[in-house]
Parts: C-alpha cells; sequence; structure tokens
C-alpha cells in the first residue's frame, strides 16, 4: 500500500531535517520530507471513496477536511513556540513523532482498501479453492494481457495513466479546471496568513514572538465548528436523496455556496474590522472546511472511478499556490497596509464565489459531455 513507505520516508526524513547540518541539507531534506508527505494528500480524497458509499461519504469528509485545517492551524503554533522556547530543531521533531505514530498506525490499522486489488485477492483464493484457472479479475486480465508488450512501452503507458490524466483532466475538464482554482484560492488564503499573521499581529497589534501565531486557533476553532455545520447538512442531504429515490453531485454544492462569502468577510473583517480581529480567523476555517468538503465530495461523486485523477490534479494546483502565496505576504502588507492588503485578498476570493452557483445550473450539463464521468 502507497501509505506505508510514504510515511516511512516522510518520518525518516523528517527526523534528519532535525539534524541537518546546514541550509543546504536542510533544502533538500525537506524537498524529500514534501515529497513523501505529499502523498497522503493526493490520496485521502480518494481512499474516502472507496472506503465509503456516497451516502455516507459527506460524513467522513466533514472530520477529513477538519483535520485538512487543523493541521496548518496548529504547525505554526507549535512550531514558532518550540523553535522559540527550545531550539529550531524541535520543529522538526515533534512533527516526525507525530508521523511515527502516524505510520504505526497506517501499518497496523488500515487494510488495503482498493476495489480491483481486492478483487483480484478474491479471485487467487477462489481459484486456490476450486481449482479453475479460468477465474480472473479484471486487473489480472489487463496485466495478463500486457505481458507481451515490451517493459518500456508498459512503463510508458502506466506512467502516462498515472501522470498523464490528472494533467488532462485539469486542462480540459471545465469542472476539474474551476474547482481547482476556486480550492487554491482558499487554500492559498490560509498559507499566506502564515506570513500575513506575524505582519499584522506582530507589527500592527505588537504581540510577542510566539503569541504572534496564536490567532491561527481562531481558525481550528472555525474548522471545528464546522463540523456540525456540515452533518447537518449531511442529514438533509440523505433526506432529499431519500425522497427523490437518486443522488446527484450537484447536492453536495450548497455548503460551498455559503463558504465562499465567509472568507471574503472574513478578509474584510481582518483588515477594517476594529473589533477583536483574531476572530476573523473563526469564519476563514468555517468558510474553508465547507469549501474544501463540498468541492472533495463534488470531485468524487462527480468522477467516481477517475475520481483519484481529478483530486490528484486539485491538490497539486493547491499545494502550488500555497507555496507561492506565503511568499509575497509581507510585501503585500507592507506595500498597501493591512486593510487595503486584505481588501485585494477578498476580491480574489470574490472573483471565485460563483464557481459553485454556476455549477449548480451547468454541471449536469458539462458532466454530460465529459468522457471521464461515468456513462462515458
Amino acid at each position: 500500500m502507497v501509505l506505508e513507505p510514504a510515511h516511512l520516508g516522510l518520518t525518516a526524513f523528517l527526523g534528519a531535517s532535525a539534524a541537518a547540518p546546514n541550509y543546504g541539507a536542510l533544502l533538500v531534506l525537506r524537498f524529500f520530507s514534501g515529497f513523501f508527505g505529499a502523498v497522503p494528500m493526493t490520496n485521502s480524497g480518494a481512499l474516502t471513496g472507496d472506503i465509503w458509499h456516497a451516502k455516507e461519504r459527506g460524513t467522513a469528509m466533514s472530520f477529513y477536511s477538519v483535520a485538512t485545517f487543523a493541521g496548518p492551524a496548529l504547525g505554526p503554533i507549535i512550531g514558532s513556540f518550540a523553535a522559540y522556547r527550545l531550539s529550531w530543531h524541535w520543529a522538526f521533531i515533534i512533527p516526525c513523532l507525530f508521523s511515527a505514530v502516524l505510520c504505526i498506525a497506517v501499518l497496523f490499522f488500515l487494510p488495503e482498501i482498493y476495489p480491483p486489488v481486492l478483487i483480484s485477492r478474491l479471485a487467487r483464493q477462489l481459484r486456490k479453492e476450486t481449482g479453475d484457472e479460468r477465474i480472473r479479475s479484471a486487473l489480472e486480465l489487463a496485466e495478463m494481457k500486457s505481458r507481451g508488450t515490451p517493459r518500456v512501452q508498459r512503463f510508458r503507458a502506466e506512467a502516462w495513466r498515472l501522470l498523464g490524466t490528472p494533467i488532462v483532466m485539469i486542462s480540459t475538464e471545465p469542472i476539474v479546471a474551476a474547482v481547482a482554482a476556486f480550492a487554491s484560492c482558499c487554500y492559498a488564503l490560509i498559507y499566506l496568513l502564515f506570513e500575513g499573521y506575524p505582519v499584522i499581529f506582530s507589527e500592527v497589534h505588537h504581540l510577542g514572538p510566539g503569541y504572534s501565531s496564536l490567532p491561527f486557533l481562531s481558525i481550528l476553532v472555525g474548522a471545528i465548528i464546522s463540523v456540525p455545520v456540515t452533518l447537518w447538512y449531511q442529514k438533509l442531504y440523505l433526506r432529499d436523496v431519500k425522497r427523490e429515490g437518486r443522488h446527484t453531485p450537484e447536492q453536495r454544492l450548497p455548503p460551498a455556496l455559503a463558504g465562499g462569502p465567509m472568507i471574503v468577510v472574513s478578509f474584510l473583517w481582518l483588515g477594517w474590522g476594529g473589533i477583536v480581529p483574531t476572530l476573523s480567523g473563526v469564519l476563514q476555517g468555517v468558510g474553508s472546511v465547507l469549501i474544501f468538503r463540498s468541492m472533495q465530495t463534488y470531485l468524487i461523486d462527480a468522477y467516481e472511478r477517475n475520481a483519484a485523477s481529478a483530486l490528484a490534479s486539485n491538490v497539486v494546483a493547491r499545494s502550488i499556490a500555497g507555496a507561492l502565496f506565503p511568499l509575497f505576504a509581507p510585501a503585500l502588507f507592507h506595500r498597501l497596509g493591512v486593510q487595503w492588503g486584505c481588501t485585494l485578498l477578498a476580491g480574489c476570493m470574490f472573483l471565485l464565489v460563483p464557481v459553485p452557483f454556476l455549477f449548480e445550473r451547468y454541471g449536469e450539463r458539462l458532466r454530460r459531455r465529459s468522457r471521464f464521468a461515468p456513462g462515458r
């Protein structure tokens, strides 16, 4: 299973980062930490599609979405206090220990859940019990068919299936591209605050070292508050499915309709609100989880077997945005000021607020034209 070696690699390189002898070595080790750490991010969304039925998927995604934003909210707080009170080494030792615990949990408590592999195992067991060699799974038949193909050609075909399909989908599928833009903006704005909060709360509100990262707790609180909201909507979703006798991907969208405006208001509050600007992060946390949960389940339901590729392209896009946005955060707030800097960020999010509304109206038509959606 891909998660086991990924967690082992992440744990090893986090531990090595804590012992890095110089800055150059640290950059290399951090690269490989990110390489292995990206595996759960790119696969977890598709895993929920393999584990849970469509009717149960929303509940699972609610908790997964909270975890996705709890990490970015807690990370700066733990890292800043660890570096300030202890040493910079502990900023890597603590996540290394946490990753080691997760590594053990994955090893012992997460079995193989990919349906084609499970069916292949069942086929092997039936062949052994019955002696009938004709019992084959679709995956085994595909492997047998490819045995006569040169190894290099098989490698190219598999590489294209794994790497090329996400590129094709984000380039040709309007749904995938629009979701990537919407989710990337939401995700990038969270990461921009890694550099934005120290400017806002240290230089403007004069909080001391370490304490300037505490406002991230408001984002965590917002993410936690979103859980009962999403679970409540899940009940409404199941009620509608039972009443109509079917479910459509567009029924996943209503939480995202509210999430976008919440993030817009949160940045206007952060920039212009004179009363407890820290609390703006609560709206940021609620809105981000609503968007993330809604868009993830929408992609899974819309593309089903191709959901892994759709989600992978989404993860890559938002990760790139999340890496780039913090780079210009200090310059943004220093040159425009906190008020107008936050207004600009609110405007960026405002431009993407219509995305889920457009999906509600045109999503079914776009899916009918897609060659990756079910039924094509």
